[in-house]
């Protein structure tokens, strides 16, 4: 498993970075095999769209989990279309936030599940309720959506096809 864990420094003992696209350097931990590399963030010296080219870059990086304080509404759909877990709301130093973990993989998935069921990083007034579904006509994924941004906007993980929306 492959995180990525949002910092403005190079190791281990550096604190999580609050903002996910103006962090400066992602930490990406292989906990399979214990190695940490240190990839610069293109988003933080970003003029605009900075959450965006971050979310780029952990997709091309084949990252399985991220680690920071908030992602924004932009990243939020790229980073999940790339099927990557999210885990917001998180502070403190990397190495702490490891060492809680204990190293097990579904230690890090965990809290992926309940920061995206609760929506804790993503305040009541900007979520979007929606009435149905977003779904790939092609494959027939499905996903109950909350991130604020349009079904047509959004890619299928599967098969990389646009979503629609579709009612129920």
């Amino acid at each position: 498993m492959r995180l990525a864990f949002t910092t403005n420094g190079n190791t281990a003992e550096d604190p999580i970075e609050p903002t996910f696209g103006r962090c400066r350097n992602f930490l990406v931990v292989d906990t399979g095999t214990g190695e940490v590399t240190v990839v610069p963030n293109p988003g933080g010296a970003a003029g605009s769209g900075a959450g965006v080219k971050a979310a780029e870059t952990l997709a091309e990086l084949k990252i399985d989990t991220l680690i920071t304080g908030n992602v924004g509404l932009n990243a939020r759909p790229l980073l999940q279309a790339a099927g990557i877990s999210i885990v917001a709301g998180r502070s403190g130093s990397i190495r702490a936030y490891l060492s809680a973990a204990g190293g097990s993989s579904e230690n890090y998935r965990s809290g992926a599940a309940d920061i995206d069921r609760q929506r804790g990083d993503i305040p009541e007034r900007q979520r979007r309720h929606p009435a149905g579904l977003c779904c790939c006509d092609r494959c027939g994924y499905r996903v109950d959506d909350d991130s604020g941004v349009p079904c047509y906007k959004l890619r299928c993980p599967n098969c990389g096809s646009g979503l629609d929306r579709r009612f129920t």
